[in-house]
């Protein structure tokens, strides 16, 4: 089983945000049996997204991807996911629904911006996002099942916890594998001074 986390936005490849939520992600997974292979990260570039995608759908099982599905022009993740598996956007009710509750729930009138949101590849999942107006959504890109979740990371981490995880967990059964871990403090003993002596 290969699961693999992907961080997408400028912000986060220029270094300028620190990634937290790939760190967040990997050691949720990890507690729950769920062995990462790697991490990525891409900026807002449509055609590198689509690569990266089809690149995962051919080598992983399992994959999660934040950030990228805002309303504004650079939010990318929707349409290269969509293209990465052959197929389109189109409005999702699931995923409308969820962005005119967040709204409604704040007594705000949706803009024009935030309906393209809900636009989700033909075929995905509507994971509906409980604290933002970018819902998430599942799909599958070649043999990777993709769970898509927003950037924030409040939202992500709600997510993760309350869906995609119970979902994970559901798709690869008994084939998770935990480890068990035993942290020894050291003091005044270099790096090779400690392997030695551990050996």
């Amino acid at each position: 089983m290969i699961a693999e986390i992907m961080a997408t936005g400028e912000e986060i490849r220029s270094g300028a945000v620190i990634d937290s939520n790939s760190a967040y992600i990997a050691g949720r997974l990890v507690e729950n049996g769920i062995a990462v292979s790697r991490h990525i990260c891409v900026g807002d570039d449509l055609d590198l997204l689509i690569d990266v995608f089809k690149e995962i759908g051919d080598r992983a099982d399992i994959a999660i991807v934040t950030g990228g599905l805002g309303p504004t022009s650079d939010d990318l993740t929707a349409e290269a996911a969509a293209r990465a598996a052959g197929t389109t956007l189109e409005l999702n009710p699931c995923a409308l629904q969820s962005v005119e509750n967040f709204f409604k729930a704040r007594q705000r009138t949706m803009n024009t911006a935030s309906r393209k949101q809900a636009f989700l590849p033909a075929g995905a999942e509507c994971l509906q996002n409980p604290s933002g107006t970018a819902p998430g959504f599942r799909l599958k890109i070649g043999k990777c099942i993709f769970f898509f979740l927003p950037g924030v990371p409040g939202e992500m981490r709600r997510m993760v916890s309350n869906i995609v995880l119970p979902q994970i967990i559901e798709i690869i059964g008994d084939k998770r594998i935990f480890y068990r871990a035993r942290t020894l403090s050291t003091f005044g003993l270099t790096e090779s001074q400690t392997f030695e002596r551990l050996n």
